[in-house]
């Protein structure tokens, strides 16, 4: 409890229990110490309870208003990559991780491969993606699709990402989970998804 008195998450108090119910249980196993109950064990200290989800997401015309504010203030990196990750649902670290191998043009095809689930898959390339890519190949510089400034794999979304939204979304930076971050496109694809129709274990997939 004082934990969570002092500003801590109850994510994070949580983590903190858990290791140290591990350490103990762990010097108990090895006769590290004798005649010692753990006292995290079995239930005996309550865990906090949280709620990790973030729900937020756009709807079509916030979309597309996103979009126009990343064109206008000509920041074709975060535009791209924005435009990529709302319409395949992928994580960032995926579209990072991209080459020029997963791309079928041909048949209008990114592939995914195995993520932290396990499950690689193809997403059909729609056609505001597709011309982002026409774009992105036309002036690649090595194997991946969308690199870094020095050619390198991208490790996270330009902070203006997040200012642009924040800019544009009243409160949105107050709206606690449900706040509209990067994380949130991907919400937006599933979203986008369900309204259409489409079913619940084909999105899951």
């Amino acid at each position: 409890q004082k934990k969570l008195t002092d500003g801590y998450k109850p994510r994070t108090v949580q983590l903190i229990l858990g290791l140290a119910r591990q350490i103990i249980n762990y010097a108990i196993n090895n006769e590290l110490i004798l005649n010692y109950t753990n006292p995290i064990s079995k239930g005996k200290v309550k865990m906090p309870k949280f709620d990790n989800k973030q729900i937020g997401f756009l709807t079509k015309d916030q979309a597309k208003e996103l979009l126009e504010r990343l064109k206008s203030k000509k920041t074709p990196l975060t535009y791209r990559l924005t435009v990529l990750l709302l319409y395949t649902g992928a994580r960032f670290s995926e579209v990072a991780s991209l080459t020029w191998d997963d791309i079928d043009f041909n048949n209008r095809l990114i592939y995914f491969k195995s993520n932290k689930n396990g499950n690689d898959r193809k997403i059909y390339i729609s056609d505001l993606a597709l011309d982002v890519l026409v774009e992105l190949f036309n002036e690649k510089r090595n194997d991946l699709v969308i690199p870094a400034s020095n050619g390198k794999q991208l490790i996270q979304m330009p902070r203006q990402w997040q200012e642009i939204v924040d800019e544009m979304l009243p409160n949105n930076d107050k709206a606690g989970k449900y706040r509209i971050t990067i994380h949130s496109l991907r919400h937006t694809h599933a979203s986008w998804m369900a309204i259409a129709g489409v079913s619940i274990m084909h999105i899951k997939e």
